[in-house]
């Protein structure tokens, strides 16, 4: 909850809006619900967030993919209950980092992903990015 606020206070917050559903082969998948956001700030990112079906709010995966330098770190996925997933630490350039599985969610729940910077020699890490969020609806 307080990485979910403090990507509300930090204004970056950016809702994203309906892009795809999945191909009509795999028929249950046909209700599927694709939302992403993408940002250039210190780096430029996609976070697309995959919900079970067109007027649920429950998440099946969240995808983030880096398209510039990351410098050394790692992603982590949250939403509304906290971390979902945390990537490998490398260098993130024209990669992603994704979970799969299922999450339950709600209407107006904060999906988000996050680049956190290694500084080296043991001294943690630092925010890389501001939270990226796509934000859920009930409506397509």
């Amino acid at each position: 909850m307080k990485r979910m606020a403090a990507a509300i206070a930090a204004g970056i917050v950016l809702t994203g809006t309906a892009s795809a559903s999945a191909s009509a082969s795999a028929p249950e998948a046909a209700d599927l619900r694709v939302v992403c956001q993408s940002t250039t700030l210190f780096v430029t990112h996609e976070l697309c967030v995959t919900f079970q079906n067109v007027s649920d709010a429950d998440v099946e995966k969240m995808e983030v993919r880096a398209t510039t330098s990351t410098g050394r770190g790692h992603w982590e996925l949250f939403g509304p209950h906290g971390t979902i997933k945390n990537s490998y630490d490398g260098e993130w350039k024209n990669l992603s980092h994704y979970w799969s599985g299922y999450e339950d969610g709600a209407n107006g729940d904060l999906w988000c992903a996050v680049f956190w910077k290694d500084m080296g020699g043991g001294s943690g890490y630092i925010k890389g990015t501001q939270p990226l969020c796509v934000k859920a609806t009930n409506r397509w």
